[in-house]
């Protein structure tokens, strides 16, 4: 890779799409998490309070892994992180296939989690500093999509030969795939990242502000999306149906890279985050107030495609925003806690045994929260343009 004088790098075919792909790994497991979820209740026969810890062990080390990247990133070699990252990742699906504990589940999706999270955060900052990167981080979008796709075709079928943990089978193939593709990342540590040094580079307003919207809409997300094979069984979906069902709801989030990129290449400002995070508002409070199937799925295929379209113009943004990477590694991280502060929220603050509305209700508070950091990144703004006019 060849910097420019503005700063970004050059980059060849291989390597961008190296740095495109890698980071997805993080964000798989949070799409295929139902299946997740189910695996660890059926394999040590716990229950779902139970299967909450193993599955947010995983969740909670890609967020600490991608936000340790934000903060050390001018340390590490690129090429070198993202080859530890996936072979921890592999070991612990490894070790989640022969786990026969909870405690050993517990630390394997740990593992696994701090592999992929090591994979995020370098992938995400070497796309924020590649030339057109801004556009390709959109497009993480459409891989997750399309590996989750192949996951909920796949999966169901495999489990009649290799049971419950047939996902995590899926997900070491696709880790032990990915291997190559770091002979395309960088080998050395960029140069851009030297100059941003300390943590008052990252922790900043703007990013900040960036941050909390990320977690709060993961948080609401994700808390009703864990829940969604047990929410589609209560209307009358059996597994099969529930499997087809998220096979529909992942091909609009295909659409995602290009919405995000005609909507920032028109905008470039917070007004469609704060948009989205409404509307999957709504869409949260009706995700338990249908008993019927096809309402159901209306709800669920709004809430993935707004969802995914939200922390995709999010990382777009914050390359634009901050170009080290820092910020859009910091968001990735953000996703995760998200993902994790979440269902453990929903797991010991809410009485689910009569139904999901309280998650409805948790996932309405949880994106209108996001009205606040939005408009404090709206006077953060208005502030650094009124100091540059005085």
């Amino acid at each position: 890779m060849k910097e420019n004088n503005d700063g970004l790098v050059e980059a060849n075919f291989m390597q961008k799409t190296s740095a495109l792909i890698l980071p997805c790994l993080a964000s798989l497991p949070i799409m295929v998490m139902p299946f997740i979820f189910g695996a660890v209740i059926d394999v040590l026969s716990v229950d779902p309070a139970s299967a909450t810890f193993a599955t947010s062990a995983e969740i909670s080390m890609i967020a600490l892994a991608s936000l340790l990247v934000s903060l050390v990133l001018k340390y590490l070699p690129p090429r070198l992180t993202s080859l530890v990252g996936l072979l921890i990742a592999s070991a612990g699906h490894l070790i989640s296939i022969s786990s026969v504990s909870l405690d050993a589940m517990f630390f394997a999706r740990g593992l696994a989690g701090f592999g992929e999270g090591l994979c995020m955060g370098i992938g995400f900052a070497t796309l924020a500093q590649i030339r057109g990167g801004t556009k390709l981080l959109a497009y993480t979008s459409g891989v997750v999509a399309a590996l989750s796709l192949c996951s909920f075709q796949l999966v169901p079928v495999l489990q009649p030969s290799l049971g419950a943990v047939a996902v995590f089978w899926f997900m070491l193939a696709v880790t032990v795939l990915c291997i190559p593709l770091v002979i395309w990342m960088p080998r050395n540590k960029l140069r851009q990242t030297q100059a941003s040094t300390g943590l008052g580079s990252l922790l900043n307003v703007r990013s900040l502000a960036l941050f909390i919207i990320a977690f709060l809409v993961s948080a609401g997300s994700n808390t009703l999306w864990l829940y969604f094979e047990q929410a589609g069984s209560s209307v009358g979906y059996s597994l099969k149906e529930i499997g087809q069902l998220g096979s529909v709801i992942l091909v609009p989030t295909l659409l995602v890279p290009f919405v995000v990129n005609f909507i920032f290449n028109r905008t470039k400002t917070i007004a469609p985050i704060l948009i989205a995070c409404l509307l999957s508002g709504v869409s949260a409070f009706y995700y338990a107030k249908f008993g019927s199937q096809p309402l159901f799925a209306a709800v669920v295929i709004s809430m993935a495609f707004l969802y995914v379209f939200l922390l995709t113009y999010i990382r777009v943004f914050s390359a634009h925003v901050d170009h080290t990477g820092r910020t859009t590694a910091a968001v990735g991280g953000a996703d995760s806690l998200g993902m994790v502060i979440g269902p453990l929220a929903a797991a010991f603050t809410l009485n689910l045994n009569d139904g999901f509305t309280p998650l409805s209700s948790l996932g309405l508070l949880l994106n209108l929260m996001c009205i606040v950091p939005c408009a404090v990144f709206v006077l953060s703004r208005a502030a650094r343009i009124q100091r540059g006019l005085s």
